[in-house]
């Protein structure tokens, strides 16, 4: 696995494509950025600049051996690992290139047996990766949830709509319901019934962005050093 850069489940992948840009001049979101975790698993990330998309897939799951990189959202890539429901796919992230392994969907290979599998496509690293950093996502994540309500926002209707339903609905997963916390003008945490998983979503209209908030010192939560941090905020 020396070449090895990350392995990750597409479809895991396939759903934080969610949370991309498709703005040109921020090439930088238009994938899905994967950094190792603090022990063995991976971080997958992504977001717009408006909703971001947070997951900690534990090393049955996924692993990144290698600095953090940016797996692109490209449309080929997609296309390439959306599977059946008889089959499972994975993204093995070599340095040369991203190769694309199909197994049984029964199948619960590891993940030794999945650097060595057959592969069905193998993607060029021109087209697998965004040359680019990521932003620093862990400063975007609130660090206290105030529980109120702020503004001309009365009622849940009303705020969901001040956030914009089509961010809200892209958290959705399995048909599970979306909550959130009051968090006044601040980004809200979102819950999406998966543990593994954190959203955040910036009230839409309050002139401020997820750039903004994560210049904010008092905002800086979930370290790399902490990843339970904010999993805990979010269950509270």
């Amino acid at each position: 696995m020396s070449n090895i850069r990350a392995i990750v489940p597409a479809a895991e992948y396939l759903f934080m494509t969610r949370f991309v840009s498709d703005d040109d001049t921020r090439y930088y979101l238009k994938g899905v950025a994967i950094q190792p975790a603090p022990v063995p698993g991976a971080y997958l990330v992504a977001t717009d600049g408006q909703a971001m998309g947070v997951m900690r897939l534990e090393g049955d799951q996924a692993t990144a051996t290698h600095a953090g990189f940016i797996l692109s959202a490209d449309k080929a890539i997609r296309a390439a690992v959306k599977c059946g429901k008889r089959e499972q796919a994975w993204i093995i992230c070599r340095e040369d290139r991203a190769d694309i392994v199909r197994l049984g969907a029964s199948m619960s290979p590891t993940m030794d047996d999945l650097a060595t599998a057959p592969v069905s496509l193998s993607i060029p690293a021109a087209t697998a990766y965004v040359d680019g950093t990521f932003p620093a996502w862990d400063r975007v994540i609130p660090k206290t949830i105030t529980g109120k309500r702020e503004g001309q926002h009365d009622t849940c209707a009303e705020y969901c709509a001040a956030v914009r339903p089509d961010l809200l609905a892209r958290f959705q997963r399995e048909d599970k319901p979306v909550s959130f916390d009051w968090n006044g003008f601040g980004p809200m945490l979102i819950d999406n019934g998966d543990e593994r998983f954190i959203g955040v979503v910036m009230p839409h209209g309050n002139g401020r962005t997820m750039a903004d908030i994560a210049a904010r010192r008092d905002h800086v939560v979930l370290s790399h050093a902490e990843p339970e941090t904010a999993a805990e905020t979010a269950a509270a």
